[in-house]
């Protein structure tokens, strides 16, 4: 089991339901849904434990494969595009949502009975919620400082002597006219 997976006993014990199901049927589509299942679960995770973690690094997250089927960008530059404050709450939300939306389908694929299927959406949900929540904190800031300098003495605000002389820009004589 991933490290990742070991963090959360919810997702631990989702994943136990529904191993039984690939066993059973190790070539079928019920198989690869919980792989990548499996995989969604890893990643949110991850993310979680990268974001949240003492190191704030994308640790966990840089060796984990990109899906188009799950992933908007890949997990190792989501965490981090956070640890540079350059997230806002609509790129959590849309990042949480297709995570969230592809495991309801999997899941749809893995449950044959109705209780069951709502019973595990409704504890996925919940795990989605709670890493939502857990990397909205850490995540969330006011402005980007990406492109601003940290200070007076970064070389951000270095101006080359050729270009301190310079002023705006003139027009000089008859500027065309346009009808």
């Amino acid at each position: 089991m991933p490290k990742c997976l070991a963090r959360d006993a919810d997702s631990q014990a989702m994943l136990a339901r529904f191993q039984a199901l690939k066993v059973s049927a190790p070539n079928s589509n019920t198989g690869m849904a919980y792989d990548e299942f499996k995989l969604i679960l890893q990643k949110l995770l991850c993310i979680d434990a990268d974001i949240t973690g003492s190191a704030a690094g994308s640790y966990s997250t840089y060796q984990l494969p990109f899906a188009t089927a799950h992933d908007i960008e890949p997990a190792a530059n989501f965490v981090r595009r956070c640890t540079q404050s350059a997230l806002r709450s609509r790129d959590i939300e849309m990042a949480m949502d297709k995570f969230e939306s592809r495991g309801k389908e999997l899941i749809g694929q893995m449950t044959f009975d109705e209780t069951s299927k709502n019973d595990a959406i409704a504890a996925f949900h919940e795990i989605v919620v709670r890493v939502q929540r857990n990397i909205a904190g850490p995540c969330l800031t006011q402005k980007s400082t990406l492109d601003h300098p940290a200070g007076v003495r970064d070389p951000g605000y270095y101006t080359p002597n050729g270009l301190e002389e310079n002023g705006p820009y003139q027009i000089r004589g008859d500027a065309p006219q346009y009808l």
